[in-house]
């Protein structure tokens, strides 16, 4: 059984993956599975994957009809062998320690379920910037429910164990935000979070993610934060907490209405990064 099974969604991603899967190979830890899942795409991305795959008894590819970034995770992580998953967008990056530095995290903090780094934007003219810096950056720490209500963590090559998937039935396929849901009902089941403050992986910006429609995004987030509340597993702290960040969200809905250009991307970075890529 290999240490992790790093679970790949992708749809219609000729143009990013091969990349993608070469830095998942090109790993310095090498004890991992790679399950790549072609989303029912209509380019070349599954002719792609199995062509990188068949030399690499590592990697296999799974084809199914379109379902969405959730419905390919879910095929996915059933699929997946390891006690720990590590999911990873068709066009995002793990850099060549990644995977190295989240075992060892793991061995050190044996009582996390849930581990994330910070990384980079990788901008379209291949100029990165740091995900978080200063203060934000500077040390490990665990992010509370309370502050994952405030704001995403960066959860691009984020890893976690299986069993959670397990527990929660998996990613909520009608949620336009399903990892970010998934992040919070884990948490609220009492799931530790760990942030790591080395820069183990690259977003790759992109106006086709499903995240660069803020609008729809903050939407989203009120939807899942909402059904977070619903769900009854929150304390009195928590759901005043849950409360203001749908308060926080409605506010930054508003403001799209009137602005643009450089206040637009901060928000969007503001709101907080996370792994929603390209399976639709």
């Amino acid at each position: 059984m290999p240490r992790f099974s790093v679970v790949v969604p992708a749809y219609n991603a000729e143009s990013t993956l091969a990349e993608t899967l070469e830095a998942i190979a090109g790993q310095d830890f090498s004890d991992w599975e790679c399950i790549v899942v072609d989303d029912g795409s209509a380019d070349d991305t599954r002719a792609l994957a199995e062509a990188i795959a068949a030399p690499e008894s590592r990697l296999r590819v799974i084809h199914q009809e379109n379902l969405g970034s959730a419905g390919a995770y879910n095929t996915g992580v059933a699929s997946a062998t390891a006690d720990w998953v590590c999911i990873c967008s068709a066009d995002d990056i793990l850099l060549p320690n990644h995977l190295t530095a989240i075992s060892a995290a793991i061995a050190e903090h044996p009582d996390c379920d849930i581990f994330s780094s910070n990384g980079y934007y990788l901008q379209p003219d291949g100029t990165r910037s740091l995900v978080y810096t200063g203060h934000e950056a500077a040390d490990a720490r665990s992010w509370s429910l309370e502050d994952v209500f405030q704001a995403c963590f960066f959860s691009v090559g984020a890893c976690y164990r299986r069993t959670l998937f397990e527990e929660l039935g998996g990613y909520p396929v009608d949620a336009y935000g399903e990892d970010y849901i998934f992040w919070m009902r884990a948490m609220a089941r009492g799931a530790k979070h760990l942030y790591i403050p080395e820069a183990l992986a690259l977003h790759r910006v992109s106006g086709a993610q499903k995240s660069a429609n803020l609008r729809r995004a903050y939407e989203s987030d009120i939807e899942s934060i909402a059904a977070v509340i619903a769900s009854g597993l929150l304390d009195a702290a928590q759901s005043r907490a849950a409360r203001a960040a749908i308060r926080h969200r409605k506010r930054m809905i508003a403001e799209l209405g009137r602005i643009g250009g450089p206040v637009f991307r901060f928000l969007r970075r503001a709101r907080g990064s996370v792994s929603r890529g390209d399976s639709r």
